[in-house]
């Protein structure tokens, strides 16, 4: 391709050098009038342009060159260069023929017309010499050894610097223009008369011939005297030159850059394997991206649709309840009735904080924003509040319930609530999913990791439903539930796993599950933790606590409470549960009556503030951050508790960072408050 390009580059350069000499001679025809003149004025072209010598070809036929001026065939040394446009359209042409001026050398002849020429209608019309012949054309002559000046022509060498390939140009006629092997000699062969003397060839003279007069691109093979070469032929780039580019080269050369073609396909292959391969697992990672994209769309869609009914379901329960016991409160003989609806209602709403709870946790855990607080905790007390909160309602199910704890290290630094949130809702699961007449195994063990660190292991283990193989994949995703047939009645968000691992997780423990469906389950929480001495107070007895919230206690009747709530319904009902334990409420309806309520108050008058956060006027942490700062004696005592729906972390910090006490999320369980204010008292 280097060879033919630079041929054809050559020519047009060749072509373009006579366009401007045509030029100059437009502006200079006035001062060629004489042959002498003329002959002078080509001279110098013909030292200045790439030519070796330039004519002047007349209408008639004539020429003028550099040094004379003929007329016509009576002349000897004579060249019709007219016959060179004889049988083309074309204003350029290209011949490659002995001058007799320049002796038996072949060179090449190239010829622009000027007259009609489309590219540049200005060289029209231009007449020279005394008798004013207009100009025909512009004639280049150059050596042949001009062209291959130009070339670069590569050729294959072998180890012992022999010649294995070589570039020619021929003409149609088979006639070499650059020879074959010898670009400087002479040339004394021609491409037809050599195919036919080879010793073999795929391809006749005449075949060859042909191809080349359709302008055909081809190859073909020759041997001669044993020797095999490959010859690629094909025309130049130009439709002007009648030419053809041929690269020979041995068929040992072929073999050897076959041999590298080979190997780099090997290594291309290999690499374009590689790049599949490499295009297969992102496309297979890709499409599993997208099908749990599609998996977690789907499970969230199912678990909106899920969560509509969940929480649907009590409040129309709820709603029901209320209006059957509308109807009925001035019935006496429905009192009885009433009182079972009130059960009924109570037990529904229960269920319906559950469920939103579930739902605030999710999120917290997801955002990061629930904090894992280690504080001493005694294992065992711990395990049995779970067993016993658990123990009536699986017995009364029909299910028998064992314990097994077996304890090495009694108090550990962990976050007591999180781990009996995590045990609570394995072991409610396993009453769920466990039929009469089954067994629910809960068991505590104990080994240590090293002097200061001890594993807690807590298992559950029940002969329930058990779990489907697919479902154990997916059990601690969130929104999902086993669709089996033996747990599609079970009620529930599909929240209890998914939180469960978070929470195990964010303590530094693991969570695992084995089932086989119809056989059971067995859940395995393994907890590390940071092994402590007792502190003091939770040697005090457990009755302790329960007695400070006996609503009985006559200490707590008649100590007056100070309820800080703007919403009128929310105060009504809190003062009237106060007031039926023997507390006396006095209602504010926001932080700056709060504030203004206390400070008029006498000392020690309020045995407690419960102040909610969000209020109008004044909220409840600035509230109590005034009630600390006023110069009184009970200011810095009185115990304030936040009441507040916000229950992430931040706000307990900015509750307790006002100077409130302690932390009460609505909606407020009066046992809590009572069991709160027992233990304030001491």
């Amino acid at each position: 391709m280097h060879d033919r390009n630079a041929i054809t580059m050559f020519i047009e350069y060749n072509w373009e050098d006579e366009q401007r000499i045509g030029e100059r001679l437009k502006r200079n025809s006035q001062n060629l009038k004489t042959v002498s003149q003329i002959n002078e004025y080509l001279g110098l072209e013909a030292y200045e342009s790439t030519f070796d010598k330039v004519y002047l070809l007349m209408e008639d036929g004539s020429y003028y060159t550099d040094v004379t001026y003929r007329k016509g065939s009576e002349d000897s040394d004579y060249y019709p260069f007219m016959d060179l446009f004889a049988d083309t359209d074309s204003d350029k042409v290209i011949g490659y023929d002995s001058l007799p001026i320049l002796g038996s050398d072949k060179v090449v002849i190239c010829g622009y017309k000027l007259p009609g020429n489309p590219q540049d209608e200005a060289l029209s019309g231009i007449k020279i010499g005394e008798d004013q012949k207009e100009v025909y054309a512009v004639i280049g002559v150059c050596k042949r050894s001009s062209i291959v000046d130009g070339l670069v022509i590569e050729n294959y060498v072998d180890e012992s610097g022999n010649i294995q390939g070589y570039s020619s140009v021929v003409d149609k006629k088979g006639e070499y223009v650059v020879d074959r092997k010898d670009a400087a000699s002479s040339v004394s062969d021609n491409l037809f008369d050599i195919v036919k003397r080879c010793d073999r060839s795929n391809l006749t003279p005449s075949d060859v011939q042909e191809k080349m007069l359709a302008d055909e691109e081809f190859w073909f093979y020759m041997e001669k005297d044993g020797v095999r070469e490959l010859n690629y032929c094909a025309p130049l780039n130009s439709s002007s030159v009648n030419w053809y580019f041929i690269m020979s080269v041995s068929d040992k050369v072929v073999k050897d850059q076959t041999k590298l073609f080979v190997l780099l396909i090997i290594v291309a292959m290999s690499a374009a394997i590689v790049a599949i391969i490499v295009a297969c697992v992102w496309i297979i990672i890709m499409q599993r991206k997208t099908q749990i994209a599609h998996a977690q769309e789907k499970a969230q869609s199912e678990f909106l649709s899920n969560m509509s009914h969940e929480i649907r379901t009590p409040l129309n329960g709820i709603v029901g309840l209320n209006y059957l016991m509308m109807n009925a409160i001035d019935t006496p003989e429905k009192h009885l009735q009433i009182k079972e609806w009130l059960k009924k209602s109570q037990s529904t709403a229960e269920y319906l904080l559950a469920l939103i709870n579930d739902v605030l946790d999710i999120s917290k855990l997801q955002a990061g924003k629930e904090e894992i607080t280690r504080v001493p905790m005694l294992v065992e007390t711990m395990s049995e509040s779970v067993y016993f909160m658990q123990y009536d309602n699986i017995t009364g199910r029909g299910v028998e319930f064992i314990k097994d704890i077996h304890i090495t290290v009694p108090c550990i630094q962990c976050d007591e609530v999180h781990i009996k949130q995590v045990l609570m809702n394995i072991v409610g699961n396993a009453a769920k999913f466990t039929p009469a007449g089954g067994t629910i195994k809960f068991s505590v063990n104990q080994t240590m990791i090293d002097e200061n660190h001890v594993m807690t292991t807590f298992v559950c283990e029940d002969t329930g439903c058990g779990m489907s193989k697919e479902f154990l994949n997916e059990i601690f995703n969130k929104f999902t539930q086993d669709r089996s047939s033996t747990s599609n009645s079970t009620k529930g968000t599909g929240l209890g796993m998914a939180i469960s691992k978070l929470l195990v997780n964010a303590m530094g423990g693991e969570i695992s599950v084995e089932s086989e469906l119809n056989k059971g389950s067995t859940f395995t929480v393994e907890l590390p933790a940071e092994i402590c001495e007792i502190p003091d107070y939770l040697k005090i007895n457990s009755d302790d606590a329960e007695q400070a919230a006996d609503p009985s206690d006559n200490g707590a009747k008649s100590a007056k409470i100070l309820v800080a709530e703007d919403n009128e319904l929310n105060a009504e009902i809190l003062m009237e549960i106060l007031s039926q334990f023997g507390f006396v409420p006095v209602h504010a309806q926001n932080g700056q009556e709060a504030v203004e309520i206390f400070e008029r108050s006498k000392i020690n008058e309020f045995k407690m503030i419960l102040m909610d956060v969000r209020m109008p006027v004044l909220d409840g942490c600035e509230a109590s951050a005034r009630i600390r700062k006023l110069d009184r004696e009970d200011a810095k005592t009185v115990t304030i508790f936040a009441c507040t729906a916000n229950s992430f972390q931040e706000d307990r910090v900015k509750a307790l960072n006002s100077g409130m006490d302690d932390f009460l999320t609505k909606p407020i369980d009066i046992n809590t408050l009572l069991c709160k204010m027992g233990k304030n008292d001491r």
